[in-house]
């Protein structure tokens, strides 16, 4: 994982997890604990359909391209479609894979795809809270690069909103450092929004004021509650590792020193077990596809704000003239768990 403020993220990989209490723990062992790692494989696929529309000038087929961090490995990693291409992100760390090519787009009747096949190695994050919790965390780097990009105030992200604002200060009032403010906002989150889905509201701004929410606006509140407090925070958008079309968002805050801590308030809305786990550790069961909400690819082919890249996007416009409206896209992802790598 690549070490931002620099920070330097221990991990050992150790046998046997259980959800629930941390239990006693050895002040030798590293603060972060990367362990009982679980094999999948991944299919990720688009297909657009062309239905009717005689004549279509412009057609992307975008699916994100997952990274190895600490708790994940990517290997094996293959694409088809037609003629696609990798971009990187220009804001935060993310990747692409895009389909465009003008000279052959489907005609009336006819199908494009675009397709990702990889192995995820998926690992378990523990942290050791009760040596966090009491720990006098030192302060951010408040001039750094990485301090500003997650700290911002962004689309669906919105830190600088006055009523998000106000929460952040008076959870900050209530807590002592950044560990036990990050705590407060996952409890504020937990308790002041009823899990629905489809999403009615979206974004931070418009979950607060609806109170209701999936779990992408889960965690879009509790990383604007964090920034708004002066606390690295990003959103991770990505899937369930087992199953078709199992999307899941999760969070993660930064503490100097130690490295990102996980945060999952979905989850852990679930019961008191599931509270406790969830604010701190995660399972091996999910693929992380993009740290962050709101992404940007400059490119003179096509589309540069992919704005929340999750599932994949397309885009495509009708030539002037063109007869026919009816086209389709379908997105899946398909997670089959292997053997545990030893």
């Amino acid at each position: 994982m690549k070490a931002l403020l620099g920070l330097c993220v221990v991990g050992s990989v150790i046998a046997g997890t259980s959800l629930g209490s941390d239990g006693p723990r050895d002040p030798r062992r590293p603060l972060i604990e990367y362990r009982d790692a679980a094999k999948y494989e991944i299919n990720h696929r688009i297909t657009f359909t062309n239905h009717d529309v005689t004549t279509m000038t412009s057609l992307e087929l975008n699916l994100p391209v997952p990274t190895d961090w600490a708790e994940q490995s990517i290997t094996g990693f293959r694409t088809r479609g037609h003629k696609p291409f990798q971009l990187r992100d220009q804001r935060t760390p993310g990747r692409l894979v895009r389909s465009f090519d003008p000279r052959s787009l489907p005609g009336p009747g006819e199908s494009t795809f675009l397709e990702n096949k990889y192995q995820l190695v998926c690992r378990e994050i523990r942290t050791d809270k009760k040596r966090l919790a009491a720990m006098d965390h030192a302060r951010y780097d408040t001039r750094a690069r990485d301090y500003h990009l997650y700290t911002k105030s962004e689309k669906l992200l919105e830190a600088d909103d006055p009523a998000i604002v106000e929460i952040a200060s008076r959870l900050k009032s209530e807590t002592d450092g950044p560990y036990h403010f990050a705590k407060a906002a996952y409890d504020f989150t937990i308790e002041h929004i009823t899990y629905t889905t489809p999403s009615p509201a979206w974004g931070a701004c418009a979950v607060l004021e609806e109170g209701k929410g999936d779990c992408g606006q889960y965690a879009a509140l509790f990383v604007a509650i964090c920034r708004a407090g002066g606390v690295p925070a990003r959103p991770v958008a990505g899937s369930w590792a087992h199953g078709v079309n199992q999307w899941h968002c999760w969070a993660e805050f930064l503490l100097t020193g130690v490295g990102w801590i996980p945060v999952d308030p979905t989850a852990g809305r679930k019961g008191s077990s599931q509270h406790d786990y969830y604010f701190g550790n995660l399972d091996n069961n999910r693929l992380a596809l993009v740290k962050g909400y709101n992404m940007s690819f400059w490119t003179k082919r096509g589309n540069q704000d992919h704005g929340f890249l999750q599932p994949g996007t397309y885009y495509w416009h009708f030539g002037p003239g063109s007869p026919g409206r009816r086209v389709t896209c379908e997105m899946e992802l398909r997670g089959i768990r292997l053997e545990s790598p030893r």
